[in-house]
């Protein structure tokens, strides 16, 4: 695993550009990284921010019964 600190302001910014359409916790890590999945932190780490401080992102995980990435959506 690896230990990269997560920048939640960054983590932030890239929740709230998603606005009103669902995203997928492999999107923000994509976006996060912008392609570069070598230096950064792994997915199970983001999964864990974005459960975490899903109140304060105004998140919330989509239920599914497909299993796989999770899908968020605005908590409105």
């Amino acid at each position: 695993m690896n230990t990269a600190t997560i920048n939640l302001d960054k983590l932030r910014n890239i929740v709230q550009k998603f606005s009103t359409h669902s995203f997928t916790t492999s999107q923000v890590v994509s976006d996060y990284l912008q392609g570069d999945a070598q230096q950064g932190p792994d997915a199970r780490q983001f999964e864990d921010l974005l459960h975490r401080h899903a109140v304060l992102l105004g998140i919330r995980p989509m239920p599914s019964s497909a299993g796989g990435d999770t899908v968020w959506t605005a908590a409105m």
